[in-house]
């Protein structure tokens, strides 16, 4: 078959749009095996790929519209449906910066389809515009290609908006890439066998301490669901030892604390946050979170957070200050504990048996959170005989349930947090949500995300864009071929 704009066609005149769909297709594999990196800052992976998205989809369509172009019917090769997305995702963008992921009116949050819900997220009308405009531009063009004999050219265009209207690919593997996270974004994925669901977020110098509703990444909760899901279905069935709680937990803090870039400052604020030194720049800030008035602080997930915040300052103590240095085995005990320097022994807080040290860890927390203590948070209220697994007997009264469970756990355990964690797992197991306890206590102000959670979400936006641009613009790399480019 003659393709009548090849009778002009020179290798060098379509190097601009054959460099950057190889450009493109650099860009996804580099995200594939480097993984993403997430931070506040605008040099996030997520902002610095998706902003040079725009400016290379941008850049293809006045190359390929610029007079003089050697493809007779340049102008309408313009790559519209890549160039209208980016002004749709930059107009989502400045209205999010603008407004929040709350209170903005082009984007609702609808992680129903977890990680790839851009189009449940979308303002139907918003949605509605793209279409449209794709319609009008992307159609219209194939239509005057096709009728000016540029029958391969045109047909793919059309093929590849509709493929992109009827949501024909698939999810992208982005989600299974590795995710690094920087000092101000320490999120902490919790065991969810769900789509969707909270994750707590480390404070820093830019926000205090976060609960967030984020759609299920699978990188993040990929080591998180292996361990701490398999220790629960155990526990549930009464198979688990009492020795299995502190492995899985290290197993998990140690596969996060791989993924941390921290500086030295970075390390010192969060370390005095933990160790509630005074004077704490993070402390000043407040909780963004929310909590049931019949809820109170001692809850699995959130000593799990705590339990990752005071491992990755351990793991990094040659960072710390001397002052905070010393004080590191406040909340680690130095006896199961190798790494702490020889120095007078710090007492560490809640390692006292029965309920009195139960209570010096819940005091610790509270004051953490800069919240007066629940005196049934202290004292659980009265709970009925039953038989503990994790005792092997019969328990006496709440107050012996709770001081017995305590002592035990003081016994299979390294630190105040993960002696917290171990006793809040068996309690909900044996017990449940009931006397205050709740597995996660903070828990999201609203559905609506952050941005983090918004430019995951956009990943599958811009692969099913590019996918039908692709496609749309295929004739171009066969032309190529023809005229020499590409052999």
């Amino acid at each position: 078959m003659a393709f009548p704009s090849m009778r002009t066609l020179e290798a060098s005149e379509n190097a601009g749009p054959i460099t950057l769909m190889l450009v493109f297709g650099l860009i996804h594999r580099s995200l594939k095996t480097r993984g993403f990196t997430l931070t506040r800052s605008p040099l996030s992976t997520d902002a610095v790929t998706m902003g040079l998205l725009v400016v290379l989809s941008n850049a293809w369509a006045l190359i390929v519209a610029l007079p003089g172009h050697g493809l007779s019917t340049g102008p309408l090769t313009v790559p519209w449906i890549a160039v209208i997305f980016s002004w749709l995702y930059a107009g989502n963008m400045v209205s999010i910066h603008w407004y929040g992921s709350s209170a903005n009116k082009t984007w609702k949050m609808d992680c129903s389809n977890g990680p790839f819900s851009w189009r449940e997220s979308l303002n139907p009308y918003c949605m509605l515009a793209l279409y449209l405009a794709l319609s009008a531009t992307q159609v219209s063009c194939s239509m005057i290609l096709i009728f000016e004999g540029t029958l391969i050219q045109g047909t793919m265009s059309i093929v590849g908006l509709g493929l992109f209207f009827l949501c024909a690919f698939p999810n992208n593997e982005y989600v299974s890439a590795a995710h690094r996270y920087n000092g101000d974004m320490l999120r902490i994925a919790l065991p969810t066998s769900h789509i969707e669901g909270t994750v707590y977020v480390l404070p820093s110098r830019k926000c205090g301490f976060e609960a967030l509703w984020s759609p299920k990444v699978r990188s993040e909760h990929k080591q998180t669901d292996a361990e701490m899901m398999a220790l629960f279905s155990s526990m549930r069935t009464g198979s688990y030892s009492l020795s299995e709680p502190l492995k899985r937990l290290r197993t998990t803090m140690s596969a996060f604390n791989e993924k941390v870039t921290l500086s030295d400052q970075e390390v010192n604020d969060l370390a005095e946050w933990v160790l509630m030194e005074p004077g704490s720049y993070l402390a000043t800030h407040p909780t963004k979170a929310k909590r049931p008035s019949n809820i109170h602080l001692i809850g699995r997930d959130l000593l799990y957070a705590l339990a990752h915040a005071e491992y990755l300052i351990f793991m990094r103590k040659d960072a710390l200050r001397p002052n905070l240095r010393k004080r590191l085995g406040s909340l680690r005990e130095a006896k199961r504990s190798g790494g702490l320097d020889e120095q007078e022994p710090v007492p560490t807080i809640g390692y006292r048996e029965g309920i009195a040290g139960y209570q010096d860890a819940v005091r610790y927390i509270y004051g953490l959170f800069n919240e007066n203590v629940d005196a049934w948070a202290l004292e659980p209220p009265a709970l009925p005989s039953h038989m503990s697994f994790a005792l092997n007997r019969q328990t006496k009264s709440t107050g012996d349930y709770v001081g017995s469970l305590w002592t035990l756990c003081l016994q299979h355990s390294e630190s105040t947090f993960s002696t917290m964690y171990m006793f809040s797992c068996i309690w909900f197991m044996e017990v449940g949500n009931v006397g205050g306890f709740h597995i996660f206590p903070l828990q999201c102000q609203s559905h609506a995300g952050d941005l983090t959670a918004w430019r995951i979400i956009w990943r599958q936006g811009w692969y099913e864009c590019l996918m039908a641009q692709l496609i749309a613009s295929s004739p171009l790399v066969a032309f190529a071929f023809a005229a020499g480019l590409l052999q």
